[in-house]
């Protein structure tokens, strides 16, 4: 609660029970998502004054892992819900403060009896109850017992019926607010799963917020926000991924209280473990609980064979993605994950045979674009590389590809190009000044040109930033030049990758 004292609420044709937590517009129960009900709460507690955005943030959703971005959305809602009325005015960079007249009807009981509250006057609204009908007084009785009611049943089921998965019910029928919840998390799971779309990352994670808005149980609602935040980790660099690490872990944790039989949240759990944690048998435990709870789940099987690929384990990994496309042949998350797989095996033909048919019927896919260039590479064929890869860096806009300035720069050193090797060597150490990523990716051109020692400090630099990449050091083919290096076998121990 926000405040030892709660109130009844009236204003416009609405009565807010802040005690009860349920809000009535002429006699009828409101259908208001917790979230936006709390924050009405708040700003009517809090009537004429500014409400700033991080106050909100902190007495709403203290225990709930959402950003200042989902205010916007929760705003929204509570405006949809009171109407075109102008209650709520927006304070542009200060926050939100309530602007209707609000009468308060006090909640204190006489202990001796259990006569309905009466009215307290106020500066801005007054009840009349000199002469109440009876009516009137038990149509406020009926509306006062259906509101204990109300609450009564909704704490048991948010107590005991959680939401199992994105397609059980409670009770026989989905609430709506829960029906939209596994819509807008059904969206944000579309936007992390297409590999094209910009800023995927921050578009899924403000749609599995929203949902988790609507419906605060919404177990595989903290799961999809978890892995949402797990691609910005991987997208980022230094504290700015350590941090989306932290919250992706908190809100998957919290996935796994709410819904111990989650699978979705096991997999995405057991993918921090792998790539931040390098916690490999914890990792390992989770993914097989993941398969366990949903055999039918692929991604749960991609997470799992690229674990088992790290981990030298290549037979085991190649029937784990198996299993995975045969499950969902049509994916092109499977594709892209089946092309690390292939590389770990050295099954270089075939991995230019799957991208080459896949690109026949979507030529611009940027990420099977590059898995060929990185699969004609190890063939030697040097000169498509350069093809490809200089059209994909003509393209690029803003910041070029560093994959690629790294697949083509080493290309023009195989052929013996130097000037335009080293003009792309340039550019890639100009981005791994302050990115881990690329800085990886310069090891790798580093070793393939003899330069052991730079070689070995990028990838020192690398693992001291826990840069995700690195959980590929031990069967990275690029770096075959640094095997026998004890300093490479140091990081792999540290690893605990041998």
């Amino acid at each position: 609660m926000f405040n030892d004292s709660r109130h009844l609420y009236e204003f416009e044709n609405f009565r807010l029970d802040a005690e009860n937590s349920s809000l009535w517009c002429e006699g009828e129960l409101v259908s208001i998502p917790p979230k936006v009900l709390e924050t009405l709460i708040l700003l009517v507690e809090r009537n004429g004054e500014i409400v700033s955005r991080d106050e909100l943030l902190e007495k709403v959703w203290k225990e709930t892992f959402v950003e200042e971005g989902n205010i916007n959305y929760t705003i929204s809602q509570l405006r949809k819900i009171l109407g075109e009325k102008n209650l709520i005015q927006t304070v542009p960079k200060h926050g939100y403060r309530f602007l209707g007249k609000i009468g308060i009807v006090s909640t204190n009981l006489n202990p001796k009896n259990t006569e309905i509250p009466i009215s307290v006057k106020t500066e801005t609204y007054q009840l009349n109850l000199n002469k109440p009908k009876s009516k009137f007084r038990w149509a406020i009785l009926a509306a006062f017992l259906l509101g204990i009611l109300f609450v009564t049943i909704f704490a048991f089921r948010s107590n005991k019926q959680e939401i199992k998965s994105a397609t059980e019910q409670t009770s026989g029928e989905t609430r709506p607010a829960t029906v939209e919840a596994l819509h807008i998390y059904q969206r944000g799971k579309m936007i992390l799963e297409d590999r094209d779309t910009e800023k995927k990352g921050e578009r899924a994670v403000e749609e599995f917020q929203r949902a988790i808005t609507l419906d605060p149980t919404l177990a595989i609602a903290y799961s999809g926000l978890a892995e949402g935040l797990v691609s910005l980790a991987v997208a980022a660099n230094g504290k700015q991924s350590d941090d989306f690490y932290a919250k992706a872990k908190m809100a998957v944790n919290k996935a796994i209280v709410l819904d111990e039989n989650l699978a979705e949240a096991f997999a995405t759990r057991g993918l921090i473990k792998r790539n931040f944690d390098w916690d490999w048998k914890g990792a390992e435990a989770d993914f097989i609980r993941a398969t366990e709870l949903k055999p039918n789940y692929a991604l749960a099987h991609i997470h799992y064979a690229h674990l088992l690929s790290v981990l030298g384990r290549q037979d085991e990994s190649l029937a784990e993605i198996n299993k995975a496309y045969l499950l969902d042949p049509l994916s092109e998350i499977v594709l892209a994950s089946q092309f690390a797989v292939l590389e770990a095996r050295g099954e270089y033909d075939e991995g230019i045979k799957k991208a080459e048919q896949f690109l026949s019927v979507n030529p611009d896919n940027t990420f099977v674009k590059r898995g060929l260039g990185t699969f004609l590479y190890h063939k030697g064929e040097y000169a498509r590389v350069i093809e490809i890869g200089e059209k994909v860096l003509e393209k690029a806009t803003r910041r070029k590809p560093f994959a690629w300035l790294s697949l083509v720069a080493a290309s023009y050193q195989k052929m013996n190009q130097l000037d335009k090797a080293d003009a792309l060597l340039k550019e890639l150490e100009l981005q791994s000044e302050s990115d881990s990523k690329p800085l990886y990716s310069l090891a790798m051109n580093y070793a393939e040109a003899n330069r052991i020692d730079d070689a070995i400090a990028a990838l020192e630099k690398c693992f001291q930033v826990r840069e995700e990449r690195m959980i590929w050091l031990n069967i990275e083919p690029r770096l075959v030049n640094l095997r026998t290096d004890g300093r490479l076998m140091a990081l792999v121990q540290k690893m605990k990758l041998n």
